[in-house]
């Protein structure tokens, strides 16, 4: 049975139409559009995930600012202003949310712990277990911002935690700063939205630099691929000590740790 199939039957377009909305699946999306659109009750169309969901869950304040907040390097405002470019949000028991939204301002879901929100809404609604949410890079939405202030190739750095892009961005703000999130993510049409770019990966370091060896192969994939100038770091294999990768730090970490040596 196909999603369309399984949504002309199911309950909630029977339950949309009882309250004036049509329910369909487009493009991964569940859209709820009014059956009239002069009906008073919906002045816009409801797409899930959709920046009316972002703007519900939106917040300022997070704890992992705080050490760097308090060693002077960075202040309450750079938090804040980080925290509107990213659209972070909070779930109700305070755990951030980095939303993947794409170049085209297009939510696609969100990472919030060791989980997605798709999952959570699927839990909620059996027809959402049929939706194939796709990903993008953690703060690919900054990149046609950037675009269009910017004539010249942007200088793009990749690291795998979306707290550490977030923090990163203020601390270094020549570059701008994504996160891919989780290692399934690593496929190589992942990049494709950075064609023309300069893109820095920086890994997480380990005790047997193997994931240091799998950016290298994966630089030369992309590469091969795409218009794009990759390399692949080295401050951590260089510098971290072995403590440090046998902990598989990042570096953001790194940095912290320098902080309080």
């Amino acid at each position: 049975m196909t999603l369309k199939e399984l949504l002309s039957r199911s309950s909630l377009k029977s339950l949309g139409h009882e309250i004036g909305l049509d329910v369909q699946i487009v493009e991964g999306h569940l859209v709820c559009t009014p059956l009239d659109p002069n009906d008073p009750r919906y002045s816009i169309d409801f797409v899930m995930p959709s920046m009316k969901m972002i703007s519900a869950c939106r917040a300022i304040d997070f704890d992992f600012f705080q050490p760097f907040i308090a060693a002077g390097k960075l202040t309450v405002e750079q938090m804040h202003h980080a925290a509107q470019r990213y659209h972070l949000g909070k779930t109700k028991s305070g755990e951030p949310i980095y939303w993947m939204i794409t170049e085209m301002m297009d939510p696609l879901d969100a990472h919030i712990g060791d989980g997605w929100i798709s999952d959570a809404l699927k839990k909620r609604e059996p027809i959402l277990n049929y939706w194939r949410p796709t990903h993008c890079l953690f703060g690919l939405h900054l990149l046609s911002e950037q675009r269009t202030v910017n004539s010249e190739q942007l200088t793009i750095a990749v690291v795998e935690a979306e707290k550490t892009a977030v923090i990163l961005s203020e601390l270094f703000p020549e570059t701008l700063w994504m996160a891919y999130a989780t290692m399934p993510h690593l496929m190589p049409d992942f990049l494709a939205p950075l064609q023309g770019c300069r893109v820095t990966f920086y890994p997480r370091t380990d005790a047997t630099t193997s994931n240091y060896l799998f950016f290298l192969d994966y630089a030369k994939l992309v590469g091969k691929r795409y218009n794009i100038d990759i390399k692949v770091d080295k401050t951590l294999e260089n510098h971290a000590t072995e403590d440090q990768k046998e902990r598989g730090i990042d570096l953001l970490d790194f940095l912290l740790e320098s902080l309080n040596p």
